[in-house]
């Protein structure tokens, strides 16, 4: 890789970054071809393609995760534009101030979050977001010992900003909160404050809305407006079909990835490509209904609702267990959940509901009413405080997690869900599965860190267990194209023996 530093009068002014004939392959296989891309300061720009297209590879290599193996990248983010050549010579990559690395790119105005939540579990939020901010007199050694008092000072600057970050993406009263203890939506909004706490002026933001529901995603767009408007950031958000049209409220342009190019689109011209399906998961559940099948709405506190697909010859309009004749799957009563005195899951009497043989069940709620929290508790990985759990009519509450498996309990999680080192192969292999789905073998022999976010979710649900009498699912339409919506209602369809429960943010629009 040659670095030069040179003036580009031509590109001066509005210009940010130009990329110039990347290209990317993994074993033998193309994932990049030719991408040739210009991005303007205060652009925000909708990075859409299908599972395995490449956007989150592009990402990586933009951020300094990953070395493209052609191309040239020109950054004009400091007062002496940059410019970065591949391939590098091999005494290049011993050099240990090449800013082409992630931290080097992150001090020159490029930042990024992840699909996944990558924060110190253990840390309260101020700290996540503190521990991001450029240039700490702390991380010295000599400043520590001899100037502590401009050390202190600044650190309360520091954590003051964060709290700042924190209350503006809806997260005031919680920056003392450890991160092992908020939902999927809110470890989001705490990567999008770690993101801002760089001083970054490009921000790529992997799925930013995925995990958040209605309400969420309003205010985040809102957040990402002001900044664009007010602070003259330029963005590059990569999102899930779901989520699409939220972003193209804001999007000036569409990067479209497709066979390992891009194509340059308005925004305009793509919302007119796109059909748009109104009622989403409701749509869906009344195409499923038919003649056979009957539709119950639960609503439960906190805005929540709970529809249930049943088979006439359970359906009775009610969810008293004694009412329907099939044997009940799964019940839950007076079930409470709390962390010190903030109950988290069943305030007032508890919540209580019943799934029967054939039932698919789907629960809409908010961001922290407690959705992941539920499901965790049924399959054994949290305690619960009060309250009874019973598989198939056996009390599985007070049992660990292993034996509720045993019982025919299939948990598919929406994070920390697989094992990063181990190839698709492994996985499948430790998962019993002999024959891997058609659109999985092409990737068997990869790690599962190297497959984007709707492959990793095909993959999980091939490895769901179809022995099962129970399957719970938290959020299994994240990062997934058309024909992976379609895997996941293949893979979830509760067989007559059994029964499925999904958990989803409150509203999902589905796009076909």
């Amino acid at each position: 890789m040659a670095l030069t530093y040179a003036n580009h009068p031509e590109n001066s002014g509005s210009v940010l970054l130009q990329i110039r004939g990347l290209c990317k392959s993994f074993g033998g296989q193309p994932v990049l071809r030719n991408v040739s891309v210009t991005l303007n300061r205060g652009e925000v720009v909708l990075l859409r393609g299908e599972n395995g297209s490449g956007k989150t590879t592009l990402l990586n290599i933009l951020t300094g995760n990953l070395m493209p193996d052609r191309g040239s990248m020109r950054l004009f983010t400091s007062e002496m534009p940059i410019t970065f050549q591949f391939p590098q010579a091999w005494w290049q990559s011993l050099n240990p101030f090449d800013p082409f690395c992630p931290e080097g790119l992150a001090n020159l105005g490029l930042s990024r979050t992840w699909q996944d939540p990558r924060l110190f579990p253990t840390e309260t939020l101020q700290d996540n977001v503190t521990i991001a901010t450029p240039n700490q007199m702390g991380e010295h050694p000599q400043l520590a010992v001899f100037q502590p008092q401009k050390v202190r000072y600044q650190e309360r600057l520091n954590l003051k900003q964060a709290r700042m970050r924190l209350a503006q993406l809806g997260l005031q009263g919680r920056e003392k909160s450890s991160a092992d203890r908020i939902s999927l939506g809110q470890s989001k909004r705490v990567m999008i404050a770690r993101t801002l706490q760089t001083g970054a002026q490009i921000l790529f933001l992997d799925e930013p809305l995925a995990g958040l529901d209605s309400a969420g995603m309003e205010e985040i767009v809102s957040i990402l407006r002001h900044l664009v408007q007010e602070e003259n950031l330029t963005l590059v958000i990569v999102e899930h079909l779901f989520n699409i049209p939220r972003v193209l409220e804001i999007a000036t342009t569409v990067w479209t990835l497709k066979d390992g190019e891009i194509k340059v689109e308005s925004p305009l011209a793509v919302r007119e490509e796109l059909t748009q399906a109104s009622g989403g998961i409701e749509d869906w559940l009344n195409q499923l209904q038919g003649a056979e099948r009957s539709l119950l709405h639960l609503p439960l506190p906190g805005d929540a609702q709970l529809s249930i697909l049943q088979s006439r010859s359970n359906f009775t309009g009610t969810s008293d267990v004694s009412a329907n004749e099939s044997l009940p799957v799964l019940e839950v009563e007076n079930l409470r959940m709390s962390r010190g005195q903030r109950a988290v899951l069943g305030m007032g009497e508890g919540l209580s509901f019943c799934l029967r043989r054939g039932d698919l069940a789907v629960l809409q709620a908010p961001n922290g009413w407690g959705k992941t929290t539920l499901l965790e508790a049924i399959a054994g990985l949290i305690s619960t405080t009060e309250g009874s759990i019973r598989l198939n009519g056996r009390i599985i509450h007070q049992r660990p997690a292993w034996e509720r498996a045993k019982l025919g309990l299939a948990f598919l999680q929406s994070r920390n869900n697989l094992f990063p080192d181990l190839t698709v192969r492994e996985v499948f292999q430790l998962s019993h599965v002999s024959h891997p789905p058609e659109d999985t073998r092409r990737f068997l022999n990869h790690q599962m860190t190297a497959l984007s976010g709707g492959e990793r979710q095909r993959v999980l649900l091939a490895c769901l267990d179809k022995r099962a009498h129970l399957y719970i699912c938290d959020e299994p339409f994240l990062a997934l194209d058309a024909s992976g919506l379609q895997a996941v209602w293949q893979a979830i369809q509760p067989q007559p023996n059994s029964a499925c429960l999904i958990v989803v943010p409150s509203t999902v629009k589905e796009v076909e």
